[in-house]
């Protein structure tokens, strides 16, 4: 009876230490997974600010430039996703083509090539996210509201 004891001794330690390993690795899967979850929905919301806030200021490129950098601060602080200097990452389309101020009716925007970077340890895994489209109708597309500075668009 002794001898099955002593075999057995050290055996409770084992299978915490085995059980303690497979729970961490489904808890760090479950944190890993509610971030893609943060990314993601980032992703959607800068969309939906690049729309609101082109449907809201003038369509010049130095407009576009603010919105991007807005957005892009917006995204990158997430820490998952780097834009970069790059600007093809976010596109503004007017309805109807080559429209004006005066006469546009819809603004649209797209995030895409955007990729996540994952932070499971001891692998660099970067996860690209699928492009993300948001219109929004035109409002006052004017930087200058009776007179004043819209102060969206500074």
């Amino acid at each position: 009876m002794r001898t099955a004891i002593r075999q057995q001794t050290g055996s409770a330690l084992v299978e915490f230490a085995l059980s303690l390993t497979v729970f961490f690795m489904a808890m760090m899967g479950v944190i890993e997974f509610a971030r893609i979850m943060l990314v993601v929905n980032t992703a959607v919301e800068a969309s939906r600010l690049a729309s609101r806030l082109a449907s809201v200021c003038d369509t010049g490129a130095v407009q576009q430039a603010r919105i991007r950098a807005r957005v892009q601060y917006f995204v990158e602080a997430s820490g998952q996703i780097v834009v970069g200097t790059r600007t093809d990452w976010l596109v503004f389309t007017y309805t109807p083509a080559n429209c004006t101020q005066a006469n546009c009716t819809l603004v649209e925007t797209s995030l895409s090539n955007l990729q996540a970077q994952l932070l499971i340890p001891v692998s660099a895994i970067t996860l690209p996210l699928p492009a993300y489209r948001s219109a929004q109708v035109r409002e006052a597309m004017n930087n200058i509201i009776a007179g004043e500075m819209n102060s969206v668009c500074s």
